[in-house]
């Protein structure tokens, strides 16, 4: 599977002037942000998708066929990830899938700079 980021959002990650570690965790954030929008054909409001729908997209993904171990530990992450987005977007008061790469960098360096 080819990154659902673009080269333009990585570089985008990588200019925020944040420690190594919180740049990891943004991408690691905005990649399943990209890939719960995928699950989602676009859809720009509302709830994440079930989990039913994260695995069959998994399942779906050339890249993982025959991968059935795989599937399991990135879907553990994706929903580890959107227990994570799902607060976000609670302290936002919007729905999840209306997060975006911007709100989530903006959030990161706010809270950087609360600490």
């Amino acid at each position: 599977m080819d990154s659902p980021l673009s080269m333009e959002e990585i570089q985008l990650i990588e200019s925020t002037g944040l420690p190594a570690i919180d740049r990891h965790h943004l991408r690691l954030l905005a990649h399943s942000l990209a890939c719960f929008k995928l699950m989602a054909e676009g859809l720009s409001y509302g709830p994440l998708p079930k989990d039913e729908e994260c695995l069959s997209w998994l399942s779906s993904q050339p890249a993982f066929t025959n991968e059935k171990d795989f599937i399991i530990v990135f879907f553990k992450q994706l929903k580890s990830a959107g227990k994570q987005l799902e607060v976000l977007a609670d302290e936002c008061r919007i729905s999840p899938l209306e997060l975006t790469l911007e709100l989530l960098i903006r959030t990161t360096l706010g809270k950087k700079e609360i600490n």
